[in-house]
């Protein structure tokens, strides 16, 4: 996944101001990926979660990262401990079955951070082509997407929210529900956000923003994602989901 420098943040923040608490929030989703790839030492993660020697301090720089009281965090910390967490079950929206102290968008809001760099390591480790599933899923962790392109030779590409994979799937069909009937799938276009656009499916209700490939190759997936907020937030308001979180583990805007 393509990085960002703070530099760059800070520029994009100039002429889109009224995003600068998003970017600077994903400054530190980037800061703790970061640090948690320095914990592991380029060990290569095995399991459904973070081994037990690694969930304090992953807890602790989470907590310090992101300002959030290590004793708010004690529940999942303690649940991940005994092994009653299945990062694997979070990209087919599953949260765990079991009570905790959380409201659900909450727990998912954490749970994604948390978990995110576990996925992009996920993805370090995957040897395949450059293509999505035929069922619209990602082929590292099954996740569906919620951000595509369209590459100057009229290709589309799927990414990935939560490992960062990147492939092609077939340019006309629901990534979501791989309905292919043309009469329920429309676009939305807004005029200020040139470059961007919403696919809807009305078999499924579901929607994806496509972003012209000269955005594409200025911005990362993470960042093309969080500048078109104003896209989910028009196609939630028309009931419209949204499959995947984004890069800071929001799925409702609306």
């Amino acid at each position: 996944m393509k990085g960002i420098s703070n530099a760059e943040i800070e520029k994009i923040i100039e002429k889109r101001p009224h995003l600068k608490d998003t970017l600077r929030l994903y400054r530190k989703v980037a800061e703790f990926g970061n640090i948690e790839r320095s914990l592991r030492g380029g060990t290569t993660l095995t399991g459904v979660a973070y081994p037990s020697d690694l969930i304090d301090p992953i807890f602790e720089s989470f907590s310090a990262v992101f300002d959030v009281p290590l004793e708010n965090l004690e529940p999942l910390k303690e649940a991940m401990k005994f092994g009653h967490v299945d990062f694997t079950r979070l990209p087919l929206n599953e949260l765990p079955s079991f009570s905790l102290p959380y409201h659900e968008d909450e727990l998912m809001t954490i749970l994604f951070l948390i978990s995110r760099p576990y996925f992009l390591c996920l993805k370090d480790s995957f040897k395949g082509d450059d293509n999505f599933g035929e069922d619209g899923k990602c082929p590292v962790c099954n996740a569906k997407p919620s951000i595509a392109s369209i590459d100057e030779e009229n290709r589309r590409k799927l990414f990935c929210s939560f490992c960062g994979t990147s492939g092609y799937f077939k340019r006309i069909g629901c990534p979501v529900c791989l309905n292919a009937d043309t009469s329920k799938l429309n676009i939305i276009t807004i005029e200020d956000e040139k470059g961007f656009r919403i696919d809807t499916c009305d078999a499924c209700g579901s929607y994806i923003k496509t972003i012209e490939a000269g955005l594409m190759n200025e911005l990362s997936p993470d960042i093309a994602d969080l500048i078109s907020l104003s896209l989910d937030i028009i196609a939630q308001g028309k009931g419209y989901r949204r499959n995947s979180p984004n890069p800071l583990g929001m799925k409702r805007m609306a």
